[in-house]
């Protein structure tokens, strides 16, 4: 284990253990800083060096609690353990040995990271000199809230960054997603609440960018099986899954051809995302110069004529629903429920 990461783990270590006596065993955040500590020397003893460390969620999490534990109401006197009988009185280390991974991890920066970081290990240096101690040190940090600034600034910045990206990607889950990490970063408080806002954001949006590239899949059966045929010729295979797949729409789903393209989620897929995969040779080839002429060929040329001896379909609107989060919805609304989804109540939010 890196020395120096180890005097920074053994102040937060002492920092901990010097209100044991006074919080009792039983405290849940005096336990919760002692197992993150625990965690973080097992990394550290893994070969994780002084930057991997303190760009780690744990070292936030667990410096916010090390000064939170000065806030916890003690336990009655009675209760209280006074530790007599030890034989051993520790120094309280100075605060240069906590801050000195700072140090390191701000030396180990580029100049971009400095330049976007240096802010915030300012003011941590600023708060090492007005410390008395470790312990004093660490309960600055938290109080002055320079560790959750470290901690979201950046994620904020790459919310805002993907938010930009996404415009290209014509994704309403994604755009949802960095909109609303945005505005929670924002607003939380600690940075046990960051990473648990993080961490259930993560899990509602991979559901929802799932469910919506699964709805893409099934809506675009029938173009997906004409261009098929279009790439590889009228197969036996192909012409069977282009069949099957036109029952299929209609008779499970309620869905024909035009009620397909009448959809905004997948017109927002097809006009913008592939559309432009279409090779220019084809295009060419076809004399095909937009969205609407490649479907329509692909409809005239490679979806009608083999669907013309099976029977006509018709669409059916109490067929054409979708579940989504438990609830029941018509097919052309999920483009508007994508970009404000339904979420459930989640305890603790």
């Amino acid at each position: 284990m890196d020395s120096t990461v180890k005097q920074m783990l053994d102040g937060f270590l002492y920092s901990v253990n010097s209100y044991a006596s006074s919080l009792g065993e039983n405290n849940e955040k005096l336990n919760r800083a002692k197992q993150l500590i625990d965690s973080l020397y097992a990394k550290a003893e893994e070969g994780a060096d002084i930057t991997a460390i303190t760009m780690d969620p744990e070292f936030g999490e667990a410096g916010a609690l090390v000064g939170a534990l000065a806030s916890e109401p003690p336990l009655p006197a009675a209760e209280q353990t006074s530790g007599a009988g030890d034989e051993t009185v520790l120094e309280v280390p100075s605060a240069s040995v906590v801050a000195a991974g700072y140090h390191m991890a701000f030396d180990a920066l580029d100049a971009a990271a400095r330049e976007s970081q240096g802010v915030y290990y300012s003011r941590i240096f600023e708060i090492e000199e007005m410390a008395e101690n470790a312990v004093h040190f660490n309960t600055l940090l938290v109080e002055d809230g320079v560790l959750l600034e470290m901690t979201r600034g950046p994620l904020i910045a790459t919310a805002e960054q993907t938010l930009k990206q996404a415009e290209t990607v014509f994704s309403p889950t994604v755009d949802f997603q960095q909109k609303q990490a945005v505005i929670t970063y924002s607003e939380v408080n600690t940075v046990a609440e960051l990473e648990f806002e993080g961490t259930k954001m993560a899990e509602l949006s991979n559901v929802e960018h799932v469910w919506d590239a699964q709805f893409i899949e099934v809506l675009g059966l029938l173009p997906g099986c004409a261009q098929a045929v279009e790439a590889f010729g009228p197969t036996d295979d192909n012409l069977a899954k282009l069949r099957n797949s036109h029952r299929f729409m209609a008779d499970f789903m309620g869905i024909t051809w035009n009620e397909i393209f009448e959809d905004p989620r997948y017109l927002l897929f097809w006009n913008n995302m592939l559309w432009p995969l279409v090779p220019a040779e084809k295009r060419a080839k076809y004399s095909v110069s937009t969205a609407e002429g490649w479907r329509d060929l692909l409809k005239e040329r490679f979806y009608d004529p083999f669907v013309k001896k099976e029977p006509v379909s018709q669409s059916n609107a109490d067929k054409a629903v979708v579940k989504f989060r438990g609830s029941v919805y018509p097919i052309h609304r999920i483009l508007v429920l994508l970009n404000d989804p339904p979420r459930p109540e989640i305890a603790g939010s």
